[in-house]
């Protein structure tokens, strides 16, 4: 990655992390693989964290509702790794290769010497193991494709017409990164209501197991996970040390400082973007660390009968209420909204899209002027006891 800015330039962030590019020769160099150093790694491996499990009245067993997570640890490592969560409808799939084949995160911060843990959470992917239950989703994108289309903002689909993208999209547009996205939609295999403070609660303390093991770590949040993130911090604040979220789905918000109503005319919208209140003392823990939300573009401006540029509508509103409120109580957040920064045409996957590298840069940038890359190498050692 790009070299980081220098410390005495960027005690204000908005102005230091914002004009990473990838205009000139250097940055494009990135994008030729050949090019590129090897990614040298001391470890890889991968691991089941958490569960639960059940006996019947024969002694049978039945281990289920666990999450699952790959780890590569670059050799010369941050002492801090770097924890990937995806979003819903999604699995750990959404942080490695893009879909046109270009390196993802997962590639990028490993080369970066991040080490990197990319997880798919309980009932999920390679997690799916559950209770035998329903799994029908109420979320309108895990439906429809066109839907799906629509709601992370490649451009619009209105079937029976084809699909168009933006005519400033990001994403890559060939048909077979087209196809590979479309074949990134991973379902549940269990139910998972949101918003329900059970539900955060049951997530937040299955990645509060992997980071018993892990250590301290910077969690990276997407789209639906992003309340998981703001969970788990407030579950164990020893062991999160910055929350990078990218399109939270939802926020945390103290219930002695509760922010305006958004309108909106969509109930689905109104209940899944509604605050969620937790006490001041649980707030508290997410002001003592770095949060970094990031926001795409061709987010609309006025209310919209579609669900999801209404979803999305509204929440880059809470966003501003939830950054506005945490650094109004001390905290240490930032608002990154791409095209308010020059950057254009980012979808609801920035890190997936064509200048995935400068989005990573911006990410880089903000932990290295929060003190978070210090160089020391990071072991990781199962705990198989």
């Amino acid at each position: 990655m790009k070299k980081k800015f220098d410390a005495s330039i960027l005690p204000l962030m908005a102005a230091a992390l914002l004009l990473p590019s990838v205009s000139n020769a250097a940055d494009i160099s990135r994008y030729d693989k050949a090019a590129r150093p090897p990614i040298v790694l001391t470890d890889m491996g991968s691991l089941m964290f958490a569960g639960k499990t059940d006996t019947d009245e024969e002694g049978n067993t039945f281990h289920y509702d666990h999450g699952y997570v790959q780890y590569f640890i670059p050799q010369s490592s941050h002492s801090l790794p770097v924890v990937m969560w995806h979003g819903g409808g999604q699995s750990g799939k959404s942080w490695e290769t893009t879909p046109d084949g270009r390196d993802g995160f997962w590639q990028m911060f490993t080369r970066a010497h991040w080490p990197v843990f990319i997880i798919d959470q309980p009932r999920r992917g390679r997690a799916g193991r559950t209770e035998p239950a329903s799994a029908v989703s109420d979320i309108p994108t895990d439906h429809k494709e066109s839907i799906a289309w629509n709601t992370f903002r490649l451009g619009k689909w209105l079937p029976p017409q084809k699909p168009v993208f933006f005519s400033d999209s990001q994403f890559p547009q060939n048909e077979r990164a087209i196809e590979q996205f479309l074949r990134w939609q991973t379902p549940n295999t269990g139910p998972e209501p949101s918003p329900d403070i059970q539900e955060r609660q049951f997530m937040a303390k299955s990645m509060t197991a992997l980071l018993k093991q892990t250590g301290p770590a910077i969690l990276m949040t997407h789209s639906l996970s992003g309340q998981y993130g703001w969970e788990t911090a407030m579950e164990s604040p020893k062991l999160v040390r910055s929350i990078i979220a990218f399109e939270p789905g939802a926020f945390a918000f103290p219930s002695n400082d509760l922010p305006k109503n958004v309108k909106t005319s969509l109930s689905f919208v109104g209940k899944a973007t509604a605050p969620q209140v937790v006490s001041p003392e649980r707030f508290r823990a997410l002001t003592a660390i770095p949060v970094m939300v990031i926001i795409g573009d061709n987010v609309v401006r006025s209310e919209s009968a579609s669900f999801g540029e209404e979803l999305w509508r509204v929440n880059e509103i809470r966003a501003r209420q939830f950054v506005d409120t945490l650094n109004r109580h001390g905290g240490q957040a930032t608002l990154f909204i791409l095209p308010e920064h020059g950057i254009h045409g980012n979808t609801h996957f920035a890190f997936a899209d064509k200048n995935n590298q400068q989005i990573a840069d911006i990410v880089e940038n903000f932990l290295h002027s929060r003190g978070l890359d210090s160089t020391h190498q990071y072991h990781f050692q199962q705990n198989l006891q």
